[in-house]
């Protein structure tokens, strides 16, 4: 499997639980690593390889031409990186047909192989959304995208990288930021969301992209209840979003036993 980070060095020990987490619970599965950075050096490979000594894994560190994104909005808690897996079909090898995107801050908690191995058809992506349909819509407003496409959430995308390469148009993407710079709220998923909306297929967030906010919601809203046993029997993937982060003090939720699960035996 192709997985793909973007980040920079401060969320270099997530990353690192994130990978032991995916290692560890997809132990048939090899793994081509890229992370596309600015800061990171071979140096800080190291830690990773330090840490998780295990051979079904390479990882090839990218640098990323920031030029090609002059006049991108950014903000303290969305930095330049989160533009990167927008372009990353333009810059990783052309030899890789797809590959699954993943923000650092996740743990993996059941194999993934059915999610890699989705057929994209023609579909750019494949995602989770978390969005109901009142939101949608205000989006779409807010947007001017299409109606009745999906807003996913970008923490977790299977890329289909031989279409992005012929499809994604990157005047189209500065034309729509210079556009709306001022109305971008989540700006890598406000993008994928208005431009190339039509062009995603879902899967379920429950099992590919949950959160704490997520399974509470879900609960408030169903009479069966899902439990950290459901969580750890059917979710493959859980997505710290947001500001609640399980490394933090005042994390709130229920989904940190997975996340502290990994990062105990990381240095």
């Amino acid at each position: 499997m192709n997985i793909l980070f973007t980040l920079n060095k401060s969320y270099l020990y997530q990353m690192t639980v994130l990978l032991s987490s995916l290692v560890f619970t997809n132990p048939d599965s090899d793994f081509n690593i890229y992370i596309m950075s600015k800061d990171l050096v071979e140096d800080d490979l190291q830690i990773i390889y330090r840490n998780i000594k295990h051979n079904s894994y390479h990882i090839t560190l990218i640098k990323f031409d920031d030029r090609m994104l002059k006049g991108a909005p950014i903000s303290k808690r969305y930095p330049l990186e989160i533009y990167y897996r927008i372009f990353a079909a333009k810059v990783l090898p052309a030899s890789i047909d797809k590959i699954l995107y993943l923000d650092p801050d996740i743990v993996i908690i059941n194999k993934i192989d059915e999610l890699y191995n989705l057929n994209l058809g023609d579909n750019l992506f494949i995602g989770a959304t978390h969005v109901r349909s009142f939101l949608r819509k205000v989006n779409q407003i807010r947007l001017k995208a299409k109606p009745h496409v999906p807003y996913i959430n970008t923490g977790v995308i299977l890329m289909n990288l031989t279409l992005l390469r012929r499809d994604l148009n990157e005047e189209d993407v500065y034309r729509f930021i210079k556009r709306n710079k001022y109305k971008l709220q989540l700006p890598d998923q406000d993008i994928i969301f208005a431009l190339y909306g039509e062009r995603i297929k879902l899967v379920d967030h429950l099992k590919y992209n949950l959160s704490d906010r997520s399974l509470t919601v879900y609960n408030i809203s169903h009479k069966k209840k899902l439990d950290l046993a459901w969580v750890k029997a059917n979710t493959a993937i859980i997505h710290y979003l947001g500001r609640n982060k399980p490394w933090k003090k005042r994390y709130r939720g229920i989904l940190n036993i997975f996340y502290d699960q990994y990062q105990k035996n990381i240095e």
